[in-house]
């Protein structure tokens, strides 16, 4: 080296700006890190967020808080447009609301207003959810469509047309199967008049997916029950037993629309009773109607008893038992000797007609 040093020196400031790159790559990498850390906890945090509303809107489907829990992933979507579970759960949530769907009328709105009101926050996530869906899922919400729009005619009373019945069957053209399809068409065309037989059948398809069956069910007997149409009475009364030999729920309010309706002796013909006791065999017929009418009348079961045993004696006369009927109808004539009124009367008329 020179004795001025200068290689020396040029040497020290090699080091001194190594160093001083050196320190900047680690701060700059530092810095890099830093960020990105900053960036992952901002993301995790960001997610815990809608984990958190998501699991609200989950509590509100479970609970049947079918509006609520829209509204709660619509704010999920409104922060991520495109969060596919957001998606779906919100369209499930919208189906389940369309299923339940019902209103009630305020002092300042009717129920129509309110109706119209609430469907159209349904109907554009299910036109959305349409446009994604695929196979049977597109038929689930192309049924649910059509329903909307049958509530949006026959609740809301601001649509008229054919768009319901088209909706439905095009969720029928994609899947003849489809339980949503069936059940909602069949009921459809009950509450129409449309066809009772071709409803029937769809109500039938409905039932064998096995699927959703309460819901079915109350599709079933809410189209059916009332119904006048010939064949409608045994109809009922086959879904009935059905749902008794299934062991099926079915609660007390309409346990006692359909004993009122389908056996009571002053509320019935001779010709609509025999309907409804001839609908299933004998045995089955009896244990239906004591499944049907099982809870006691003003607390004593004197009134019912004479019932049942009226029943019984009728339920004999429509199995073809005429001797045996007429044995329990004169018994039954002895009861009510000093009991006038409808019973009697329907007695003392079945005694002359087996007589």
């Amino acid at each position: 080296m020179a004795d001025d040093g200068k290689p020396a020196k040029a040497s020290v400031w090699k080091v001194i700006l190594a160093w001083v790159g050196g320190a900047s790559a680690v701060l700059g990498l530092f810095a890099a890190v830093s960020g990105q850390l900053h960036l992952f906890e901002g993301s995790r945090a960001h997610k815990a967020e809608l984990d958190a509303k998501m699991a609200v809107a989950q509590t509100q489907v479970k609970q049947g808080e079918y509006e609520a829990a829209v509204g709660s992933y619509g704010e999920v979507l409104k922060e991520s447009p495109l969060y596919a579970p957001a998606q779906d759960g919100q369209l499930d949530a919208a189906m389940l609301w369309v299923e339940n769907f019902h209103v009630l009328g305020d002092d300042n709105n009717d129920a129509a207003k309110v109706a119209g009101a609430k469907l159209d926050e349904i109907m554009p996530v299910l036109d959305a959810g349409l446009a994604r869906s695929k196979g049977t899922r597109e038929a689930d919400v192309q049924a649910h469509i059509g329903w909307a729009h049958w509530l949006n005619w026959h609740i809301a009373e601001r649509e008229f047309g054919t768009a319901a019945e088209k909706n439905l069957r095009a969720a029928l053209a994609l899947d003849s199967s489809n339980v949503y399809g069936n059940a909602m068409l069949g009921n459809w065309m009950l509450q129409n008049q449309k066809s009772f037989v071709e409803a029937v059948g769809h109500l039938n398809t409905a039932v064998a997916t096995g699927k959703v069956r309460p819901w079915v069910r109350s599709m079933q007997l809410g189209g059916l029950l009332f119904d006048q149409d010939a064949g409608a009475r045994a109809e009922m009364i086959k879904v009935a037993n059905d749902m008794r030999k299934n062991n099926e729920p079915l609660d007390g309010d309409k346990k006692e629309r359909i004993v009122g309706f389908y056996y009571s002796p002053s509320a019935t013909s001779e010709a609509e009773l025999m309907e409804a006791l001839s609908a299933v065999p004998e045995d089955e017929a009896w244990k239906t109607y004591l499944w049907l009418d099982d809870a006691p009348e003003d607390g004593s079961d004197k009134g019912q008893d004479v019932t049942h045993a009226f029943i019984h004696a009728s339920l004999l006369e429509a199995s073809g038992k005429r001797a045996d009927a007429l044995g329990e109808f004169k018994a039954l004539q002895k009861r009510l000797v000093t009991s006038p009124g409808t019973i009697k009367d329907r007695v003392d008329d079945a005694v002359k007609r087996l007589s």
